[in-house]
């Protein structure tokens, strides 16, 4: 069976957490822009955590079943419901045949991730569903969705899936959930941390202060290639740059106008833009939740505190993530 796309949003796609490894031969990793999110959602349906989920982008998706499904959304700022009943971020719910899944729309919304219990069939390459937009490959037909598009599902369910069709056929969701504030600690505030590179030497020490001391908004021209930001010109220097330079998720370029640009996960594999800084990586799962004129600020940090603060991230990751499997344990035993 399968779910059919009535009305397909902007920049509606599958992702799952990339393809990584193959940068050198010019393949970008894509996968979803907000990791968290996305392994929130599998984890909430019994899915592995490596399935497929819809990224829909601040134009959300209309959906229609054709069949029983469980379904989790998540992301910030969203009103989603079906005929029936009202659809909250970060629970699970059991949606029947002919439900359709609807968006209230918001201008600040930025992207929303759905999973189904049992994952969706979809094109593979190298290991990845993602859908690459670029060369159109993986996920479904290598695009972005249309009107019309119908796209099956797996419905490789397993007990646990089995048994949350029993517990919710009445009330066809959970009394349990991740609650936000739970969440606050990872996307609520607007500061970025920001390590140095070897491009960040080529900004004398003005600008740097300039750029940490400046107020910069998400512009329209942001997609998941990289991230346009509005606000004070960043003075960069040109003369004896190298023609081509690594970039990564999260590198921070600034053009010859002295915008800057944040590359996400479908960044091209080699930069010829200057480097100010990166944005630490425990960051990108909260740029990602940033809308159109989202209100960003810059800290510089050194390397020594990247780290720790990488291991706290992974130790609240854990514990969320233990959270929830001890909640799925408790309604097996139901």
């Amino acid at each position: 069976m399968s779910i059919i796309i009535e009305r397909a949003g902007l920049f509606s796609s599958f992702q799952d957490f990339g393809r990584y490894g193959y940068e050198h031969a010019g393949v970008i990793p894509c996968g979803a822009l907000d990791t968290l999110g996305h392994e929130i959602a599998n984890r909430l349906v019994a899915n592995d955590k490596n399935e497929a989920t819809l990224e829909m982008t601040h134009v959300m998706a209309r959906i229609r079943f054709t069949e029983p499904t469980l379904i989790a959304l998540t992301g910030n700022n969203f009103e989603a419901y079906t005929q029936k009943m009202k659809v909250k971020p970060y629970k699970l719910y059991l949606v029947e045949k002919d439900d359709v899944l609807s968006f209230k729309e918001t201008n600040k919304t930025s992207r929303v991730y759905l999973a189904v219990g049992g994952g969706f069939k979809l094109d593979s390459w190298l290991g990845s569903t993602s859908t690459d937009l670029k060369v159109n490959i993986g996920g479904y037909q290598g695009r972005t969705l249309e009107n019309g598009d119908e796209i099956e599902m797996k419905r490789q369910y397993t007990e646990r899936h089995h048994k949350l069709f029993e517990n919710l056929a009445e009330k066809h969701t959970t009394d349990w959930g991740i609650d936000g504030y739970a969440l606050s600690f990872n996307y609520i505030s607007d500061v970025f941390h920001v390590v140095a590179n070897k491009g960040t030497e080529d900004f004398d020490e003005e600008t740097k202060s300039n750029f940490i001391h400046g107020d910069y908004k998400v512009t329209n021209k942001s997609n998941r290639v990289g991230m346009l930001l509005d606000g004070k010109k960043i003075k960069a220097y040109y003369d004896d740059m190298p023609a081509h330079q690594p970039v990564k998720k999260g590198t921070i370029q600034v053009k010859r106008d002295g915008t800057p640009i944040i590359l996400l996960n479908d960044h091209y594999t080699i930069g010829s833009y200057p480097q100010i800084g990166t944005i630490a990586s425990y960051h990108l799962t909260k740029l990602a939740q940033k809308p159109q004129g989202a209100r960003l600020k810059f800290q510089f940090i050194d390397i020594e505190t990247a780290e720790k603060n990488v291991v706290k991230f992974s130790n609240w990751m854990n514990q969320l993530f233990h959270g929830i499997e001890f909640r799925m344990q408790m309604e097996m035993m139901k």
